[in-house]
């Protein structure tokens, strides 16, 4: 874009570097409406008329006050050396200057157009970026409340685990104290039982 807007400058200033390079045609001067003489002097005749601005040719010859120049339609007369200027005119100076001003504008206006639309390209492009990311913190949170979820769900499962492991070693110490008391009485009821008399033996004795 910088490239452009610089190419568009050179271009002005080339025009104008034209035109200052171009000194050396001689015109009539501004604002001034002239005769072109048959010679170098009020006295001749009158070739025809040079209007302000127009381009003229010098041929270096010059006598008095006058110089010999040939005009725009080729013919050869003379003017006072003061009534010929020297350089482009504006005249015809400004429908350059004027074409490459349009330029200069068109070229301005094609870059300003691109800026923008990469202005809006860059917009739209960081608008996506920042609703990517707000979707993924979105993601993120989701996935931390899960987990949080599922911690505490593993926690109440670990508690459950801790309680059903304590019941059942009550459960088995309670079996086992029933076990040993049911043996224990048993003992007992096996203990004072009457035991059966045994018979004597006849010994022969009387």
């Amino acid at each position: 874009m910088t490239k452009r807007i610089i190419s568009a400058l050179i271009c002005l200033l080339a025009v104008s570097g034209t035109s200052v390079a171009r000194e050396a045609t001689n015109t009539v001067s501004e604002d001034i409406f002239i005769y072109l003489l048959a010679g170098p002097s009020t006295q001749y005749r009158i070739l025809g008329s040079l209007k302000a601005g127009e381009a003229l040719t010098a041929t270096g010859k010059t006598q008095g006050e006058y110089s010999e120049v040939i005009d725009e339609k080729g013919r050869k007369g003379w003017i006072q050396t003061e009534q010929m200027g020297r350089g482009e005119s504006f005249r015809t100076k400004v429908p350059a200057l004027t074409e490459a001003l349009a330029q200069t504008r068109s070229q301005l206006e094609s870059v300003t157009a691109e800026r923008d639309a990469l202005l809006q390209s860059n917009q739209e492009a960081s608008a996506n970026a920042e609703a990517k990311v707000t979707e993924l913190k979105a993601e993120v949170q989701e996935q931390a409340r899960a987990m949080s979820t599922l911690e505490q769900k593993n926690a109440e499962l670990s508690k459950r685990v801790e309680t059903l492991s304590q019941s059942e070693r009550f459960i088995w110490m309670q079996q086992g104290g029933m076990v040993a008391g049911a043996g224990l009485i048993l003992g007992l009821i096996v203990a004072y039982l009457p035991r059966p008399k045994r018979k004597r033996k006849n010994d022969g004795w009387a």
